[in-house]
């Protein structure tokens, strides 16, 4: 019930800042968050880092409310006064979101809204959260970069938290589909 409350709080003040105004600019950043967050659930699934919880919502709806409502809304806030041209304020701002955001996922943790596994911790969030909201804003001017980025930040927090990594992840959902489908018979 926490998690829709705060799906709503957070639907609420988007609406009072005009956040939709930013859609056209950072629609594609968003699809690249969601991405990136979906990624951990695929890459840590035999090995959760955190977890959300909750007594009345399934661990799938949550993970989606997250991914798809959650995230993008607390983005969208982070961006709507971001400062446009100094360097040293936009350190300052995303430093500041990401502090807030780790105080209110502290909160959250106190609460049993999520949980922490394997040495994850609250700083390694609020590094999460600097990352996002630093790859996200640069996302739409340079999204090659972000990639270029993104890779080695991935592999970073893969062999830092001992991702149960096997060879076959890398074609997942690939080699589903030509399971599933039997493609490779269907072509011969």
């Amino acid at each position: 019930m926490r998690h829709i409350l705060l799906s709503t709080f957070l639907i609420w003040l988007n609406y009072r800042k005009r956040t939709w105004t930013l859609l056209p600019h950072f629609f594609q950043a968003l699809i690249y968050i969601a991405f990136i967050n979906s990624s951990y659930y695929y890459f840590f699934k035999n090995r959760i880092l955190w977890e959300l919880q909750s007594t009345c919502l399934s661990l799938k709806a949550l993970r989606v409310i997250h991914i798809f409502i959650i995230t993008p809304l607390i983005f969208l806030l982070c961006m709507v006064n971001f400062p446009k041209e100094n360097v040293r304020k936009q350190m300052k701002h995303i430093v500041k979101w990401a502090c807030m955001c780790a105080s209110f996922e502290f909160i959250g943790l106190k609460s049993n809204m999520i949980y922490f596994k394997h040495k994850w911790n609250i700083l390694w969030s609020w590094l999460i959260y600097i990352l996002l909201f630093s790859y996200g804003y640069a996302y739409p001017k340079k999204p090659a970069l972000v990639w270029g980025l993104s890779m080695p930040t991935l592999l970073f927090f893969l062999i830092r938290f001992k991702a149960p990594f096997r060879r076959v992840m890398l074609f997942g959902p690939i080699l589903f589909l030509v399971n599933r489908f039997n493609i490779f018979r269907t072509l011969t």
